[in-house]
């Protein structure tokens, strides 16, 4: 498996949610997903609601990965991150990380919490976003199970 690929995956992830944050888009959840052919494809949701979008993804993703043609996929939403992870930031954007090679490993899979914090100016309407520390958790697999 390509690390380069899986990283760089995981910081476009950030890239796009951070664009969203500074832009006040609204953030939906979204997928970015590495082919076997070593092609990163973006799966977006149209669902206004945010569960309701981020069970979609799941579902397609699921369903995606039992055809065999994807091996990584990289689910981001932004979440209340839980206060027993001591985050810097409440807020945060966690990318779910899972690659097809590591099914079968009792954790296989990474929960990737980035906490931010917004900022505004007075005099400019621009919106600025800092990021935290990010925060890894290992967690069994849901995709590629």
């Amino acid at each position: 498996m390509d690390e380069e690929k899986i990283f760089g995956m995981v910081e476009r992830c950030v890239a796009d949610a951070v664009l969203a944050l500074e832009n006040e888009i609204p953030f939906i959840p979204f997928a970015k997903v590495l082919e076997t052919g070593g092609d990163i494809r973006d799966i977006t949701c149209d669902m206004p609601e945010q569960t309701r979008c981020y069970e979609a993804l799941l579902a397609r993703l699921r369903a995606e990965a039992k055809m065999g043609d994807i091996e990584a996929i990289a689910l981001c939403a932004r979440v209340n991150i839980p206060e027993h992870y001591h985050p810097d930031a409440s807020n945060g954007i966690r990318v779910h990380l899972e690659e097809r090679a590591k099914a079968g490993q009792k954790v296989s899979a990474r929960l990737l919490y980035v906490p931010y914090e917004l900022f505004g100016s007075k005099n400019k309407a621009q919106v600025t976003v800092m990021l935290h520390q990010p925060l890894s958790i290992g967690m069994p697999m849901e995709i590629f199970n």
